[in-house]
């Protein structure tokens, strides 16, 4: 399966757990943390905010370089047991820095880093030591060659979801007008992507939740995408919305909630506390959502169009049985199932009959 040249740099950087991202968000109880933690890019002259662990840390008040303070804040890391020490630190120096990217941290390891500089790297540290994911701290990430806004707690796009993008694109007609609908658009990592691809197509996204509709939005028109992007605001349930009621698609994609309920307390810090768990939770058996995407398939899928989903390893036969009992009567065939770059089966591909 061919991999996009982001992924691996992506892979590399993510420093957690690659899960599914979600359908719907909501974010009361994270907006406390979102003022403490997680600002805007400011200039390095800037004064920082309080840390949320101003009580219990001592901000450094001399100049340092970004090597010692690099090396000192890994060590730091490494010593709390946090997820990928390096990958943490060398992102939020590049975004103190306003760098082109983590890459570049490298080329400045003797510069010297000035008192604002050192607080702000200070105060972001410490939001990864409260295990804050580094994509809502630097409060962007890149997807494939997009570089999309993150906001807490609207789901993270993981490595593996830059593979769907890939091998829809590899079987797509991208010089086609195609109308396609995103079902759960997060940030809108999945449609921006398609629709940056093929040029003629033209996409309607929907998703429980409103910071997700509005996250979708703002990333739509800063990468000038929003003429061709429809959002609606909606819970996937048994159909789409009133307004959508008689529509047909050429194509339907989803990353759904696919992690079953009782491993939901398994999941990492980063995920538990900042990312919304419904954005996850699949249900019993992690189907919930998907079955209704089916069924929403068969009643809104042109024919011949297909269908795309992104699922747990363990689904793919489940699907692929659930289909062979009811596909006919719902309109569809399951296709092929597809190994993610784990060599795990990851996505699932079905047809309108």
């Amino acid at each position: 399966m061919l991999l996009s040249s982001s992924s691996t740099r992506v892979a590399a950087r993510m420093g957690v757990k690659m899960l599914a991202r979600g359908i719907g968000q909501t974010d009361h109880h994270h907006r406390p943390l979102l003022q403490l933690c997680c600002t805007s890019r400011s200039s390095a002259g800037s004064t920082a905010p309080t840390s949320l662990f101003s009580a219990t840390n001592t901000t450094t008040t001399t100049t340092s370089t970004v090597r010692v303070t690099q090396e000192r804040w890994m060590q730091r890391f490494e010593s709390e047991s946090i997820p990928e020490p390096e990958t943490s630190i060398v992102n939020i120096i590049a975004h103190v820095l306003d760098l082109s990217g983590p890459g570049e941290v490298g080329n400045h390891q003797n510069s010297a880093l000035n008192e604002a500089q050192m607080a702000k790297i200070e105060q972001l540290c410490q939001c990864r030591l409260a295990r804050m994911p580094i994509q809502y701290i630097v409060r962007e990430w890149d997807f494939r060659d997009l570089t999309l806004k993150m906001v807490p707690p609207v789901f993270i796009p993981r490595p593996e979801t830059e593979e769907l993008v890939e091998l829809i694109l590899q079987q797509m007609d991208t010089q086609r007008e195609t109308l396609f609908l995103e079902i759960g658009c997060g940030t809108g990592a999945i449609s921006l992507s398609l629709l940056k691809h093929a040029p003629k197509s033209s996409a309607i996204a929907i998703d429980q939740s409103r910071y997700a509709c509005e996250l979708t939005r703002e990333n739509a028109e800063t990468v000038g995408l929003h003429e061709r992007l429809r959002i609606f605001k909606h819970k996937v349930v048994d159909d789409l919305p009133a307004e959508l009621g008689g529509q047909q698609f050429d194509m339907i994609v989803s990353n759904p909630p696919y992690v079953p309920s009782v491993l939901i307390p398994t999941l990492d810090p980063e995920v538990k506390i900042y990312e919304d768990l419904r954005a996850l939770d699949g249900g019993n058996d992690g189907l919930t959502v998907i079955k209704a995407i089916l069924r929403i398939a068969g009643r809104h899928l042109a024919k011949d169009g297909v269908l795309w989903l992104e699922v747990d390893s363990t689904h793919p036969p489940i699907i692929e049985e659930f289909l062979s009992k009811h596909g006919e009567l719902m309109g569809l065939r399951f296709l092929a199932s597809y190994k993610d770059l784990f060599q795990k089966d990851r996505f699932v591909e079905i047809a309108k009959l």
